[in-house]
């Protein structure tokens, strides 16, 4: 079975929904569906890698990614051992003590993505981001370290995808798709079987997050304050490194 393109998933959602009229309602539903999978699940499909020179003294900033959303893991080797990053608030960054004479190797990391930390190029009416924000590692490096940045990125939104013919869309399930975008027509609508398919979509994004390999099914150590428990950098703090 050929996969359906953008127009034709609005389509479909129109019809279970009961509003085929709806059209330029159903291609917004179908980026809001879009959108909430990127900002509140972290699918392999959105999971990319690159690599940050931090040169030796420095604690930034470094630029990231134009498309970063937010950051999954953060870590370097040493010796062919791996140092994890753990992620700090600006205001406990800006807390520490950052003397020049102090170098080690960074164990923590902030994220400044404020508008002001952000760079662009080009012109007010056709500008191109170029860096989503900015990074920082405490404290500085005694030496040169290549960090290992994997982060979920974000995806364009679609221009009008309710008479998109050629487009196929990246999140991979049509079902869940289909019935999603329906889901919110429904709330628009006001339709009787909205919370019966608020469910059904649940349920099926479950599963497909299942088959995917859902690390929220995978066994996890209670992790303790790194920022108090700092017996062993090499491993993730967790009740038994520390």
């Amino acid at each position: 079975m050929s996969a359906n393109t953008n127009q034709q998933i609005c389509v479909l959602a129109a019809q279970i929904a009961k509003c085929p009229g709806f059209v330029l309602q159903s291609g917004q539903c179908f980026n809001f569906v879009l959108d909430d999978l990127v900002q509140h699940q972290d699918l392999k499909v959105n999971r990319k890698t690159s690599s940050i020179v931090v040169q030796a003294n420095s604690n930034g900033p470094f630029l990231l990614e134009a498309d970063y959303n937010r950051t999954y893991d953060l870590f370097y080797l040493n010796n062919n051992l791996p140092y994890f990053l753990n992620p700090i608030s600006p205001r406990d960054y800006d807390a520490e003590f950052k003397d020049p004479s102090i170098s080690n190797y960074p164990y923590e990391f902030m994220t400044d993505l404020s508008v002001g930390a952000q760079s662009w190029s080009g012109t007010p009416q056709q500008s191109t981001l170029l860096s989503a924000g900015q990074l920082f590692v405490y404290p500085q490096s005694s030496g040169q370290i290549t960090l290992t940045h994997r982060y979920m990125q974000t995806q364009p939104i679609y221009v009008a995808p309710q008479s998109d013919s050629l487009t196929i869309p990246w999140f991979e399930d049509q079902d869940y798709l289909i019935t999603a975008t329906a889901t919110r027509l429904m709330m628009i609508t006001d339709d009787d079987r909205y919370e019966r398919y608020v469910q059904r979509c649940n349920d099926m994004l479950k599963r497909h997050l299942i088959m995917e390999g859902d690390e929220q099914q995978v066994v996890h150590s209670v992790r303790l304050d790194p920022r108090k428990f700092r017996f062993n950098r090499v491993l993730k703090p967790t009740k038994l490194t520390d």
